[in-house]
């Protein structure tokens, strides 16, 4: 598990870690603000602000803080989001010690449910590179990534999820006490029903941004065409021949959760989705969110795709 570090060209420096977690969920750490903020960091450092727009030319910023109040901010824009194979963005800090701007890609390749994480960091000259190198890089980026080591644990676990849920009791047979179980349920895919492949398709990956896995034909009776909202350990899988006899549109309140539901509706605005206000869940029941409302956990818009399969959006910011 130890950190390598190496200087192919006089731009770049590639650091190399494994990881004991599918990439699915390396990539969701690298990618999801309520994980981030639980390992992105040196020791002593944590992060106290974080937007992620996981999205081809969607923006990214950071905010950390360390010993004696200390801050440090960096920002930059996604170039290629393929999760959970490839994550590749700019990245300047806001008291950068070089001119220019520095272009970070990250592999993720899983074998045997272990993770090699590949970071390569193209900066804009050869003195920039040697600028960073005089830097106590390597240790930092160790240090982060054992804080990541345990989250990434944590999560295969299921700890996070199922600490403060009751336990289900099993009993194997008369003579056997009960024992206590843990199981790490892990949705995989929903599937849409769907009355045309190809306009459900454009609409959810064109539209809403959904990444598409694969368009695989079988045979001429079955065809599966898999998408994942960016950042989701989850798929929809739209097609013929899926044995679901749900008639087109008849899956209702699918709902995705994401960080800011006005930049959310915004972008489901711009890219033509017909898509509810936000509402909030008061106690005098549904009604428009206003001004003050807080809107994690109670604000809501809801959309349908054009088989009228409906969906809802949810603000929440962290489950921690």
């Amino acid at each position: 598990m130890t950190l390598e570090a190496t200087t192919p060209t006089d731009r770049t420096i590639v650091l190399t870690r494994q990881f004991a977690a599918p990439r699915r969920l390396v990539f969701d750490a690298w990618t999801r603000p309520e994980l981030l903020r639980r390992w992105y960091g040196a020791r002593g450092w944590t992060l106290v602000e974080c937007e992620v727009d996981l999205r081809v030319d969607g923006g990214w910023r950071f905010v950390s803080e360390g010993p004696g109040g200390a801050r440090m901010g960096q920002r930059g824009v996604y170039r290629e989001v393929d999760p959970p194979r490839r994550l590749v963005y700019t990245e300047l800090f806001d008291d950068q010690s070089y001119p220019g701007v520095a272009l970070v890609t990250h592999d993720f390749a899983e074998e045997h449910g272990r993770t090699t994480l590949t970071s390569t960091i193209r900066y804009p000259t050869p003195e920039a590179r040697d600028i960073v190198l005089r830097y106590p890089m390597r240790r930092g980026v160790g240090e982060a990534y054992e804080r990541l080591d345990q989250v990434l644990a944590d999560e295969r676990a299921g700890r996070r999820d199922l600490q403060d849920r009751p336990r289900t009791l099993l009993r194997q047979d008369d003579d056997t006490p009960e024992r206590t179980r843990l199981m790490n349920w892990t949705l995989e895919v929903v599937v849409v029903p769907v009355s045309d492949i190809d306009r459900a398709k454009k609409f959810y990956a064109e539209q809403l941004g959904f990444n598409v896995d694969h368009d695989t034909t079988i045979s001429d009776q079955v065809r599966v065409v898999q998408l994942t909202p960016p950042g989701s350990g989850c798929s929809v899988v739209i097609g013929k021949g899926l044995g679901n006899d749900m008639p087109p549109g008849s899956l209702k309140g699918v709902q995705l959760v994401v960080a800011d539901l006005p930049k959310a509706r915004a972008q489901l605005v711009e890219r033509g989705v017909d898509v509810t206000p936000i509402q909030v869940f008061a106690a005098e029941g549904q009604r428009p969110a206003r001004d003050d409302d807080p809107l994690d956990n109670q604000g809501f818009v809801f959309f349908s795709d054009p088989d009228g399969n409906a969906w809802a959006v949810q603000q929440i910011s962290s489950r921690a």
